[in-house]
Order: C-alpha cells, then sequence, then structure tokens
C-alpha cells in the first residue's frame, strides 16, 4: 500500500522546509549550499547524514529530537484499510463511528443520573 509506515530523510527535509515557508533556494542559502542540492535532499538522489539532516531542520528553525520505543505496527492495518476506501466510504464509516460515540455518551449520562 501507500502507507509506508516511516519517513526517509528527503519527506523530512522538505516538510521543515515547507513548515518554515522557505523555497528551496532560501534554504539553500540559508546553508550555504546550490539549490540544486537541496533538490537532490528532498528526491532522496542523496541521502545526507544526520548531522546535514539537522542543520537543515535547525536552518528551518525546528529542531529535530529523538527518542528511541518499541516498533509498534498495530496502526497499519487500519491505515490500509482506509487507502482502500473512498473518501465518501470513509466519510460513512466516520458517521457511524460518532453515532455510536454519542449513544455511549448518552448512555454514561443517563447511568449518572
Amino acid at each position: 500500500m501507500y502507507y509506508t509506515g516511516y519517513m526517509v530523510s528527503g519527506d523530512l527535509m522538505k516538510e521543515a522546509r515547507l513548515r518554515a515557508g522557505l523555497t528551496q533556494t532560501q534554504l539553500a542559502d540559508r546553508l550555504g549550499k546550490a539549490q540544486s542540492v537541496i533538490a537532490r535532499w528532498e528526491r532522496d538522489e542523496v541521502s545526507p547524514s544526520l548531522e546535514t539532516l539537522r542543520e537543515v531542520v535547525r536552518a528551518c528553525d525546528l529542531e529535530l529530537t529523538f527518542f528511541m520505543s518499541r516498533f509498534d505496527d498495530s496502526n497499519f492495518t487500519v491505515i490500509d484499510q482506509n487507502l482502500r476506501m473512498t473518501p465518501a466510504q470513509r466519510f460513512d464509516a466516520l458517521k457511524v463511528r460518532v453515532r455510536s460515540q454519542r449513544r455511549r455518551v448518552q448512555r454514561t449520562s443517563v447511568q449518572r443520573d
């Protein structure tokens, strides 16, 4: 399916640049690099080091933090199922969940009274 469960460095760099509202040229100027270097990184044609990735994110006035945890792919199935649905099907499924939640809240409030 489309969802891979992880982002690669090019995705992170592009996300940081877009969040900062920068063009590739502007980011390149901040880093003292050519715009073509930024483009190659974002297309994952070249894999920069982790330190370079952090420098790029810092140049976008953001901070890249890390933590380690146990791998959990429990949501992949749900994500894949939703990606197979049309937008209308996803909306219908959402309406069912909302109705169910409303009934649950109503039962809880009745029990408290």
